[in-house]
């Protein structure tokens, strides 16, 4: 894959955005965790932060691994 071609640069972006989404949903799940443990976070609204920290993740992985042409 060459830099000089339009299209790996827009692959190279799709993938850099990817890994931005896979680390927000990271850290989201690990603010998420520590937030549960100090109760800083109410109970009910817990699982909406895991299931949008994995959301994000699945959206940056499936990012990462596509095949763009």
């Amino acid at each position: 894959m060459s830099l000089d071609a339009p299209g790996s640069r827009v692959s190279m972006m799709i993938r850099l955005i990817g890994l931005v989404f896979l680390g927000l949903g990271v850290t989201l799940t690990y603010f998420t965790y520590l937030g549960a443990g100090d109760a800083s976070i109410v109970p009910q609204i817990v699982p909406v932060f895991y299931l949008g920290s994995v959301l994000l993740m699945l959206v940056g992985f499936v990012a990462v691994i596509a095949n763009y042409k």
